[in-house]
């Protein structure tokens, strides 16, 4: 029996990377082995529930000799607690890291990075984060794509509609780029001549940028809409019916971000800032567009070469057909279970 240590709910709390990614693990699991070999430790709301939390993990480790530990961005609480609980049952873990700070936090705590080298396995979603881990003594580290499970493509018309829809698909935030994505739709119908886009934008809208991003709704005269949280059974669904995703994101803990997922399942081009670890994810041309360093103009410039080439928008579209196939959820957790040795 596996043992899955991660969080899960319903409403908009719970459509983050993390409750995703636990989500997916969850499903294929039960279905490659059966409901009944999988065991899942809700470790949600520990400081209202430390009681919950705490007989939910004891479950996972008395039943399962393998755990997948699923912490978030609570790993500086909950490692060193569950290597406390499992000196008495000497199971075989499995760290999977979402977000891409992890360095950073065992800079900050080397005695953490001492910890999570205790793992059986660390598994991260960029090979250079990969890399450093290991130069910081994390040995065990291994690279773990982000994954989705694999949808059937479907033909697309995406010059049909007018106005032609941009959106975002992430955390509704500053640090998400969203009045950057404001400013480069903007630019793009200024650089076509005419007004050929508007921008959708879908996500949880955080209560300290409300204001802020109420502000630019106001101002943008009907270019910009707020869609509010899509489930994640609608996002193919939702996302062909735009033209590109946009994702201008500078967010401090990014790594392999689902929207670049997003933009593959539903085979519509990602046009991304150059942060962080999008590069390793995003070839630039083949499955999307990455641009310099928040530099609005020239995003607004790749917008109007795909409005400009349909041979350009094509060629992206056959790109992320091979990347959903590659990041597939099948494909993934196979060489998951493999190089892990569960089971």
């Amino acid at each position: 029996m596996t043992g899955i240590i991660g969080i899960d709910g319903e409403g908009p709390r719970f459509a983050t990377g993390q409750a995703v990614k636990c989500r997916t693990l969850r499903c294929w699991f039960s279905e490659t082995y059966g409901a009944d070999q999988v065991l899942f430790g809700n470790i949600d709301s520990a400081r209202k529930h430390p009681v919950r939390v705490f007989r939910n993990m004891l479950r996972c480790l008395r039943h399962c000799r393998n755990i997948i530990f699923m912490p978030g961005q609570n790993t500086e609480f909950f490692t060193p607690l569950l290597l406390r609980m499992n000196a008495l049952f000497h199971r075989r873990i499995q760290y999977i890291v979402t977000g891409g700070d992890l360095a950073d936090v065992i800079r900050r705590r080397p005695s953490l990075g001492r910890q999570v080298a205790r793992f059986a396995g660390v598994h991260v979603q960029s090979l250079k984060l990969r890399d450093e881990l290991r130069e910081m003594g994390v040995r065990c580290a291994m690279y773990l794509p982000n994954c989705r499970d694999y949808v059937p493509p479907e033909e697309l018309h995406p010059y049909d509609r007018r106005p032609l829809h941009l959106c975002t698909y992430s955390r509704v935030t500053r640090e998400k780029g969203i009045l950057d994505a404001i400013e480069i739709c903007r630019k793009a119908n200024e650089l076509i001549g005419e007004p050929v886009f508007v921008l959708d934008v879908y996500g949880k809208l955080y209560a300290d940028f409300e204001p802020e991003f109420q502000k630019a709704l106001d101002e943008s005269h009907g270019l910009v809409r707020y869609h509010g949280v899509r489930s994640s059974s609608e996002t193919v669904a939702t996302l062909r019916e735009c033209f590109a995703i946009l994702f201008p994101t500078y967010f401090a803990c990014e790594c392999f971000a689902g929207t670049a997922l997003d933009a593959f399942s539903a085979r519509i081009p990602i046009i991304a800032n150059d942060w962080l670890y999008n590069r390793e994810v995003i070839e630039h041309g083949k499955n999307g567009f990455v641009y310099s360093f928040r530099n609005n103009d020239e995003a607004a410039g790749l917008v109007k070469e795909l409005y400009n080439t349909p041979s350009l928008y094509e060629k992206i579209q056959e790109g992320c057909e091979e990347s959903m196939r590659r990041f597939s959820t099948e494909e993934v957790m196979r060489r998951f279970v493999e190089e892990a040795q569960i089971r």
